[in-house]
Parts: structure tokens; sequence; C-alpha cells
């Protein structure tokens, strides 16, 4: 294995495919990034292929086991794609090189452990490492400070506590005309109560038990008085009136949006939607990750982008190494993901001096991360868990169904799932 002196290598073809083809986002990074190995490798060529993430990760299985794949690709965490790759052999774990280029420092052990899978593709997060990643992704609260301020609160003095955070809800609406939410949310696409819910469930439950669920720790349950419990708050909200009315008509990205243009106190959501708040608040906006519950642990749903993986069959592996290392440890990469309003994951970035909204972004991110807090995204456990938590959200929202009920039929799901992987 070899970290530099790759011109000894002769011409070098390095084919990627990324789904990160978002402007803000991540492909003018990539496509800057590369040219700059190129640079600095000139017989190095990077054929840099964008697909939409449906199209890579259908196709991606088949296209690994060819003899035409790509070198480098995006995957995805879980059991529907990386388990899969790992399972069949298509891509190559990572422990050589993280020890070689000193990734250890990147992420928290938490964090890493969305990367590890056995040889077989059964035990998550235990294993190898197969995947790195860039960017770090997580559920904030935004406040609309002014708002916060005409109300007659101090946006410079939050709950530190989830129990001050929901008793704070409870006085907004009490001051708040009837006609205006409290917090404006999107959930039409059903992922927009899933992550909600994380920030409430990390007030009752430890971000370890929820990440043993996803990962298929024996003994794991989500049917849980705790995990009841939260199940409770979140349905709360929706009674005592604290949401927009219109949360399943209106997409997820879109209720960013509308958030930005001056709709509701609050918005709960991905910080990957953070550039849109920031363009239309402007300075009246504050982000902050959940205050946590009596534990102290800073938690929440969230992870890291998607995976990059190293093809078995790539030729040349270890450029493909270096091309990684640079695109997301280099000083050169921290500072185009900033300008392009994206999180760097690893725990030793920093954003620019003249960018405090970033920075608050930044700090919410790091607070979960390096606490351990980080619970994944819980449709991981299963491949059918997606569906299963956004229909069983929208009829616990509706009434049609109890926590109780909810928090049965997803473990129902866990169930069925884990008896394949005996």
């Amino acid at each position: 294995m070899r970290t530099d002196g790759f011109g000894s290598l002769g011409p070098v073809t390095l084919t990627i495919w990324s789904y990160d083809n978002q402007d803000p986002g991540l492909e003018p990074v990539l496509k800057q990034l590369s040219a700059n190995f190129s640079k600095r490798y000139p017989n190095v060529t990077i054929d840099l292929q964008f697909k939409s993430s449906a199209d890579l990760l259908n196709v991606i299985p088949r296209a690994l086991a060819s003899d035409d794949g790509p070198d480098l690709t995006e995957g995805n965490q879980g059991y529907q794609t990386d388990a899969q790759l790992v399972k069949a052999g298509l891509i190559l774990p990572l422990d050589s090189y993280a020890k070689a280029y000193g990734w250890d420092s990147w992420y928290s052990p938490a964090t890493w452990s969305i990367f590890r899978w056995t040889n077989d593709g059964k035990g998550f997060g235990r294993g190898p490492v197969w995947g790195v990643a860039q960017t770090g992704q997580n559920v904030n609260i935004y406040v609309n400070t002014k708002k916060l301020s005409d109300l007659g609160f101090d946006p410079n003095a939050m709950p530190t506590t989830f129990e001050g955070f929901d008793q704070m809800l409870a006085d907004i609406r009490a001051k708040l005309p009837k006609d205006e939410p409290v917090i404006e949310e999107g959930n039409q696409e059903g992922y927009g109560f899933i992550h909600m819910f994380g920030g409430i469930q990390a007030a009752y439950v430890a971000p370890q038990d929820v990440r043993d669920w996803i990962m298929h720790v024996p003994g794991s349950t989500w049917d849980t008085p705790e995990n009841v419990k939260a199940l409770q708050t979140l349905q709360s909200w929706g009674t005592k009136g604290y949401l927009n009315s219109d949360y399943d008509a209106i997409k997820n990205d879109a209720s960013a949006e509308e958030f930005a243009k001056g709709h509701g106190v609050f918005w709960i959501g991905g910080n990957w939607d953070s550039a849109i708040i920031e363009q239309g608040l402007g300075n009246d906006v504050k982000v902050m990750a959940f205050p946590p519950g009596p534990s102290g642990v800073t938690a929440g749903i969230g992870a890291t982008s998607g995976p990059w993986h190293i093809s078995a069959k790539a030729e040349h592996p270890d450029v493909a190494a270096a091309w990684l290392n640079y695109v997301i440890g280099s000083p050169e990469a921290q500072q185009l993901m900033y300008g392009q309003q994206q999180i760097p994951a690893v725990a030793t970035a920093t954003p620019p001096p003249d960018e405090p909204y970033l920075r608050q972004v930044t700090d919410a991110w790091q607070a979960v991360e390096k606490d351990d807090g980080l619970m994944l995204y819980t449709d991981w456990a299963s491949p059918t868990m997606y569906q299963t938590l956004a229909s069983n959200f929208q009829k616990l929202m509706a009434g049609q169904t109890s926590a109780k009920d909810m928090a049965a039929a997803v473990q129902a799901d866990w169930s069925k799932f884990d008896t394949t992987l005996k």
C-alpha cells in the first residue's frame, strides 16, 4: 500500500460516481477538489459522474459486479445498500487506509459504527470499516429570533433542557395568534416527523439504545415505556396546536422555505436546509441542537452524508484512497464545503471566522457528534421500516392509532426483518 508517489504508476483513470449533484451542495466541491487532485498528480484523470440517488443506488450492485463499474462510489448506510455490497464482496475494507492516513480522529466511535459491517453483511456497527463520508447531517431546531423577541422571549437565553423547551412551546402558543404555528413543519414525504421525533425521543431514550436497535443488537426493542412516552409527547404537539395544520400536504424542504418567509417561530429539520433558512431570515435566525433530557447527553437524529466506497475491482485502490483522504480531510476540502453551506463531518472542522451562522450549524453538529449522541436514521432498521414509520406517524398524529400501538407496530416490523439476520 502506498499513500503517495503515484506518478510512477503511469496513466491512471479513476471513475467516480456520486449522487451529491446539488448546488449549493457538494457537486462544485467534488469537481474543484478532483481538479486539484489531478494537478497534484498529472497522470491521474478523474472521471466524475453525477447521478440521482435513486438511479445510482438501483444500479450500483450490478455496476460494481461488472468489469466496467466505478472505482469509487457513494453507497447508503443500512441494510438495503451497504450490507449488500459488503456481503457480495463488491467493496474493500478501509481499515489499513484509516491507519495509514490517521482517519481515526475524524469521527466519534458512534459515527464510525455506521461504516462498520461484519463480512457477511449481517453485523451492523461492528467489524471492518467499509466507508467514509464528507459531511455531517443532523436535525436541529431553527429559531426565528425576531418573532421570539417580539413575543417577549430572549433568543440568547434558550432552554437548556428538553423539559424547558417543551414548556416554551406551550408559553409561545398562549401568546401567538391562533392562525400562526409555533413550529412550521412538512411531512408530505413521511420523513419530517421521523426526523422531528428523534429530538423528542432523545430526551427519553439513550442514544446507544436507539443505535443498538437499528443495528439489531439482540434483545433490542422499540416497544418500551420510554418510546411510548416520547410518542405521546409528539402527539401532544399536534393536539395542542403547535404545528401548522397543512404539515402532511407540504414537503419538508418546502416547509423550510415557508419558515424562511416568516411562518412559525421554530422549524425542526436537517442542517442540509440551513442555507434556505439563512437566505430568508438573514440575521434573524438561531440554530441549536435539541436540548437534552435528564441524562444531559446532547442527542438527535443524524449521521453523515452517503459513505464513499472503493470497488473491490478498482485497479488502483491506493489512488482512490488518496482521493478520499483529500476530499474529506484536507483544509481545502473543508473550506470549499463551508463555501457551499455544507458542514464537514470531521471533528476538527472550523468554519470561516466571518460566518457566525455556519459556526452555529457546526456547533450543533459537533455537540451531538462529540457527545456520541447521533441516533442515526430510524428507517435503517429494516428495508420496510421507512414506510412503517411514515404511515404510523401519520395515523398517530391523526388520532387513528395510539402511541402504544405504534410502538408495537414498529417493533413488529423490526422483529420480522431480524429473523432474516440469524
